[in-house]
């Protein structure tokens, strides 16, 4: 008796320790998500349709119209005739007609992308049932203004530039503001982690900007939820790297930490040295210029993924362990 006690015992811990407390079954979430084409619901509609879906959308999210017709596309929205007449002329101007019929194309990119970001947003409600959720997951035009954006409501995916590196559209773009770094980065691959980090970055973890060592560790939060809610999607996508860079900076933590600790720059306070460390870029500036760009993130990412191994905290435990807390429990490999 007490010899089956022992092994039942035994099992239990082993058992234990290979659970993932993060694995959870999809089929038990209700969410919806809407999917939107901004382009196409404006561009094969009548000016009655283009009305009424307008004014649906300024009830529901002012925020999402704003960014895409003023800030995006430059068109107006004060007046009714205004807002049409620039529909009217952007959609006619024979360079965004060229760029339109390229994303005319990406239709199963677009499906893809969608599904991914839902299904990730499926975990997340589950592992995290008070979270925030987008209804909607819009796909849109914005002239390259941007990747991608969130509103409170809404996920924006600026769907021309993930048309790829070696698209015609892309290698044509002005090389005095498309530097060839940022259109190695318009990869389709992107788009379903850029869409979560800028939901999650301006919905559930936002920007304290305390110190790097803050930004670093909420950098890291959020590339490991988006791991932890995204799994299929490989590491060095969620970390907008290739499979070399994420060789190069694996290689490289330990001195990236020790040259951070030496310069005593995880309590500065510095915007120049958070851009220098955490924003993209042709490299990380400060290091050798083989080195990829963002590795405050990637080294804020395997500080929070050890412990994340380690205490096995429930995704609002993560989200609230103080930044602090976290990286003292960090062990610089060896």
């Amino acid at each position: 008796m007490i010899q089956k006690l022992g092994f039942l015992l035994l099992l239990a811990v082993i058992t234990s320790c290979g659970h993932d407390p993060y694995k959870v079954d999809i089929n038990r979430s209700k969410l919806h998500v809407n999917y939107l084409n901004l382009d196409s619901t404006f561009r094969f509609s009548t000016q009655g349709q283009q009305r009424k879906e307008f004014q649906k959308l300024l009830k529901t999210d002012l925020d999402l119209v704003e960014f895409s017709f003023p800030y995006a596309l430059n068109i107006s929205i004060e007046t009714d005739s205004s807002f049409y007449n620039g529909l009217n002329t952007t959609f006619q101007h024979p360079y965004t007609k060229q760029i339109i019929q390229s994303i005319d194309k990406q239709h199963k990119w677009r499906l893809k992308t969608f599904n991914q970001i839902e299904t990730a947003l499926k975990r997340f409600q589950i592992l995290l049932p008070d979270a925030k959720i987008p209804s909607t997951i819009c796909f849109t035009y914005t002239q390259f203004a941007a990747s991608a954006y969130a509103s409170s409501k809404s996920i924006v995916i600026g769907q021309e530039r993930y048309l790829g590196y070696n698209h015609p559209m892309i290698k044509a773009l002005p090389s005095q503001q498309f530097f060839d770094w940022i259109k190695k980065g318009m990869e389709p691959e992107f788009a379903s982690t850029d869409g979560l980090l800028v939901w999650l970055s301006t919905n559930v973890l936002k920007s304290s900007d305390e110190n790097l060592a803050s930004e670093m560790i909420r950098w890291g939060k959020l590339l490991a939820i988006v791991e932890i809610c995204a799994p299929e999607i490989q590491l060095h996508k969620v970390l907008r790297y290739s499979p070399t860079d994420l060789k190069w900076a694996l290689q490289a933590e330990r001195g990236f930490w020790e040259y951070i600790v030496e310069q005593q720059f995880l309590f500065k306070t510095d915007q120049e040295l958070n851009m220098n460390l955490l924003n993209e870029g042709p490299y990380t500036i400060g290091l050798p210029k083989e080195s990829p760009d963002r590795m405050g993130r990637f080294l804020g990412y395997r500080i929070v993924k050890q412990y994340i191994v380690a205490q096995k905290p429930t995704l609002k435990q993560l989200i609230n362990t103080p930044y602090h807390q976290i990286l003292k429990k960090y062990e610089v490999p060896k």
